[in-house]
């Protein structure tokens, strides 16, 4: 077999990728072993351009609010889905500190901050609060496993995909190819995720392991058209009356499992700012692939030019990833360049030595 592609992974990066090339008339091949346990398919699909207790904007979020709306329904429609929802985050304050800061960006112009579009009567009805709420707009919500699926379903009916462990001993160099067993391409993509790190010729970029857990929540009566936040706390409506409950940002951990102390210790904080009843029904963790630098991993080696990576898309990879997809394919196949907070050639001494 002869592409110009093959795409390692099919998680939110393999997938987009699998997207923009489709649509270059590219011909390709993904190598994926299905897991329903990687980070994209548990992942919130929360797309919130407010962060931290300075109430932030983040990175690039001006570029790529609109551009996300835009892609997904774009996607969505390809792929014969709907995944993409406006959610806005309602955010409750714990402290005064906090409630000021919201308070004072408020007051700015495109601060994405404004008034809550709900009464606190009905907030209260739900929740136990003590400050203001707040809201930010906009936010979207992505259904990743609803996304993901829809696009495995596509690549498999079209013979794009091939359901099986990627073996990187299996590749082999040649003048102006790759290849990977019986597979010939001008590229290979790393779009594996946290498996990247372990990759012979990626482990040396500063990849973080950064582990989250969320659990899965049955919540009669809780209005679902809002994202609700408390602290590191956040609810985000999944389909009717049942909701994910996280996230974890462990960067030190005995083990990759689902524990019993976050299980224990985030049910406790839902039940002292919830006032419904509720019942926990799955507990999910899965490895982020972060960095440390909080940057992605995009572009080509600068010594194997025939492999390429797209990684390190951490928590925001919902936003990050269709962005940095296009941004690869349209420097693969027309020189374009890549944004240099984000192009990988910024280790290339480091990926270089001692090859």
């Amino acid at each position: 077999m002869t592409v110009d592609y093959i795409i390692i992974g099919q998680g939110v990066c393999g997938t987009w990728l699998s997207y923009y090339l489709l649509h270059e008339n590219k011909t390709f091949v993904v190598i994926d072993k299905e897991d329903l346990q990687t980070a994209s398919n548990v992942s919130s699909g929360l797309i919130n351009p407010v962060t931290g207790r300075r109430v932030v904007t983040t990175w690039m979020a001006d570029k790529l609010m609109p551009f996300v709306w835009q892609e997904y329904n774009a996607a969505s429609s390809f792929f014969n889905t709907q995944s993409i929802n406006q959610k806005n985050v309602l955010v409750f304050p714990s402290a005064p500190d906090l409630q000021n800061a919201f308070q004072s960006r408020i007051k700015q112009q495109n601060s994405y901050i404004q008034s809550p579009g709900i009464t606190k009567e009905e907030l209260h009805s739900y929740f136990y609060f003590p400050f203001d709420v707040f809201e930010i707009a906009p936010c979207y919500v992505v259904s990743m496993h609803e996304f993901l699926s829809s696009c495995r379903k596509f690549l498999l009916q079209q013979n794009l995909l091939i359901n099986e462990m990627f073996d990187e001993n299996e590749i082999s160099f040649q003048d102006d190819f790759v290849q990977y067993k019986n597979i010939q391409a001008k590229k290979i993509i790393y779009a594996n995720g946290i498996q990247s790190s372990f990759s012979m010729y990626w482990m040396k970029l500063p990849f973080i392991n950064n582990k989250g857990q969320a659990l899965i929540a049955e919540i009669d009566g809780l209005n679902s058209n809002y994202t609700y936040k408390f602290g590191h706390l956040t609810l985000i409506a999944l389909q009717t009356n049942f909701w994910w409950i996280g996230s974890s940002n462990e960067l030190n951990f005995q083990t990759t499992e689902p524990t019993e102390d976050f299980k224990q210790t985030t049910t406790t904080s839902l039940q002292s700012i919830l006032k419904m009843p509720f019942a926990i029904k799955e507990h999910w963790a899965s490895l982020r692939p972060a960095t440390v630098e909080r940057r992605p991993f995009v572009g080509t080696h600068p010594v194997y030019k025939q492999i390429a990576i797209l990684n390190g898309m951490g928590s925001k990879g919902c936003s990050l990833a269709p962005w940095f997809a296009k941004e690869l394919v349209k420097h693969l196949e027309y020189k374009n360049p890549i944004d240099p907070l984000a192009d990988v050639q910024r280790f290339s001494k480091m990926l270089s030595d001692n090859i």
